[in-house]
């Protein structure tokens, strides 16, 4: 739409200098290929009318990428359970250099989501970006935690230029127990809640590239406050994370590798008073498996809880469910370290395989840990876990494939632990 030019173009009309007609066009250029609907965007200036001496040509020329885009692809998440996902975008329909993509997941197991979103860049011509969403997702932890989440809602995010983003969500869940099998502390959470939250996340990011960094660091946190509103019986929580990552290379194919990740969140409102539900399962961190803390199953490590038996060992065998349900945590440490080494066989080595020794490290706990007690610095230092091995890395654009050798250190009662090739 010429509205959309003439919001960019207008600094270019007022510049009244030759060198501020060039910085306002390199200007323009730069916002014009944020919108991301171009393939190209050429601005050329030449002089004006001989009859105008005191003005200046701007020509400018686009070329727009195609409108329909199409994606599909396939993935494994931590829990184990491959999915499938179809997405559909369309690009400046209505000329307002927005995006409406319409995305469907579908697991192997009760997984699939649907999302419709909106994407409007730089409203209000300020560098912020806005997405809005309206979705409905079920995620399936029966196989880990007994229980499924159905969630229904909208978000809307808002990203600016900056370091910072700002995102509201409005769902309304339902927690249940598809297995008939769940422990006590899941049974407790089942049923409908709604959760109005807010999230702010601020990132600074120095790494040389993201996928496999040689030098630099990231450093993230990120804060949300559910309970926005007056209806008191809606889930409220306060949630605070951090994490740091830090990347080296002291000699040529030789970097080390460190990251740190905190995370504490604490129930306010009913679910303070109730220290059987406490927090919602589904808000919940998570510890073991790849990514997390190696030498574990994924969910392996932190609280537990028996499962009620099923009805024969036939049903159990056939259903592959472990005994015990993972209840996640409400205080998370997590640390890793590692010595990468690239392979001598240069085909491993072109495609970015490589290898490394690592230590890994972490404890997750509730925030209240009996008698209404909070947590202390001496029981988490006490519910610490630990492994060390040796392993095959692949990196991927959406996540690393490891194969890793591991041997734990120190467990806790009810972990299910995972020594040798994970």
């Amino acid at each position: 739409r010429p509205g959309l030019f003439a919001k960019v173009l207008d600094p270019v009309y007022r510049a009244s200098t030759l060198d501020e007609l060039r910085v306002r066009c390199v200007e323009a250029n730069a916002v014009l290929n944020s919108y991301d609907i171009f393939d190209r965007v050429d601005i050329e200036m030449d002089a004006g009318p001989r009859e105008h001496p005191d003005s200046a040509k701007v020509t400018v020329e686009v070329s727009e990428k195609k409108k329909l885009n199409l994606k599909g692809g396939a993935y494994v998440s931590q829990q184990g359970e491959g999915s499938m996902e179809v997405s559909v975008g369309l690009n400046n329909a209505l000329g307002y250099a927005e995006k409406l993509d319409v995305e469907f997941i579908k697991g192997h197991e009760r997984s699939n989501s649907c999302t419709l979103a909106w994407n409007q860049p730089r409203v209000g011509n300020v560098d912020v970006d806005v997405v809005t969403r309206a979705f409905q997702q079920v995620s399936c932890s029966k196989r880990l935690s007994s229980f499924d989440e159905t969630a229904r809602g909208i978000s809307v995010t808002a990203v600016g230029g900056g370091p910072a983003t700002v995102d509201y969500s409005l769902v309304w869940r339902e927690i249940a127990d598809p297995t008939r099998l769940a422990s006590k502390s899941v049974r407790h959470q089942l049923g409908h809640s709604l959760k109005s939250s807010v999230s702010y996340t601020y990132q600074v990011d120095e790494r040389d590239r993201p996928v496999r960094p040689g030098a630099g660091y990231l450093a993230r946190v990120r804060s949300e406050l559910a309970g926005v509103g007056w209806d008191p019986q809606m889930t409220r929580f306060l949630k605070h994370e951090a994490e740091v990552q830090a990347a080296h290379t002291p000699a040529e194919g030789v970097t080390f590798f460190a990251s740190a990740k905190l995370g504490a969140m604490m129930p306010l409102g009913q679910n303070a008073k109730d220290p059987e539900k406490g927090t919602c399962i589904a808000d919940r961190f998570f510890l073991g498996g790849i990514g997390s803390l190696r030498g574990f199953e994924p969910h392996g490590a932190g609280p537990s809880d028996e499962r009620r038996p099923p009805p024969t060992e036939a049903a159990a065998s056939g259903e592959n469910l472990i005994t015990r349900d993972a209840l996640g945590g409400d205080v998370l440490a997590q640390l890793f370290a590692s010595y990468q080494l690239e392979p001598e066989w240069s085909k491993l080595r072109d495609i970015g395989v490589y290898g490394h020794f690592f230590v890994n490290a972490g404890t997750l706990m509730p925030w209240i840990t009996g008698e209404r007690k909070r947590v202390s610095g001496r029981e988490l230092a006490d519910s610490f876990r630990a492994s060390v091995g040796v392993g095959l890395v692949f990196p991927l654009p959406v996540g690393n494939i490891e194969v890793n050798y591991c041997h734990t250190l120190r467990s806790r009662p009810g972990d299910r632990v995972k020594n040798g090739l994970q």
